[in-house]
């Protein structure tokens, strides 16, 4: 089964968000293969440092034959649909596993940024850490039904 793996910093802060995360991961690995990888949080008071600090830890999950996919503000913005095609395609085709990558406070580091094969974008408007992990996993398993024909998104 083709692995799919979110890469992000810390731990989930409230349990009703903690148990949100288990019910989507459940749900998720019905089709695929899915895990999260917590980093540890770097704690800084200078942006840059985390920054750096951070990419170190991002690049080092990265195997090479990995598609990234940075989720960032400043990427390409995609509907439902369109994820699930994007899910779909490098899951069925890629030969390396799919990664997302979901930076702390700072944002990506530059070379995290160049190694990332997209950047996407889920708004405009700024959504807390915690709770845009959420808003991921719904939106993975949404893009999983539509890819399947279930009734989830309708």
């Amino acid at each position: 089964m083709k692995t799919v793996e979110l890469v992000c910093s810390g731990e989930l802060k409230f349990k009703g968000l903690q148990e949100l995360e288990k019910k989507y991961l459940q749900n998720i690995n019905y089709y695929v293969e899915f895990s999260i990888k917590k980093l540890k949080v770097i704690h800084h008071s200078e942006e840059e440092f985390v920054k750096v600090k951070e990419g170190a830890l991002f690049l080092r999950e990265i195997q090479p034959r990995d598609y990234v996919v940075a989720l960032d503000e400043r990427g390409k913005k995609m509907d439902s649909r369109g994820f699930a095609a994007l899910l779909q395609q490098k899951i069925s085709y890629h030969p390396g596993r799919l990664l997302f990558l979901i930076g702390g406070f700072a944002g990506f580091a530059p070379a995290v940024v160049s190694r990332a094969d997209l950047r996407l974008a889920f708004s405009d408007m700024t959504i807390a850490h915690d709770i845009f992990r959420i808003v991921f996993l719904e939106q993975v398993y949404r893009a999983m039904t539509i890819a399947h024909g279930g009734k989830y998104h309708r």
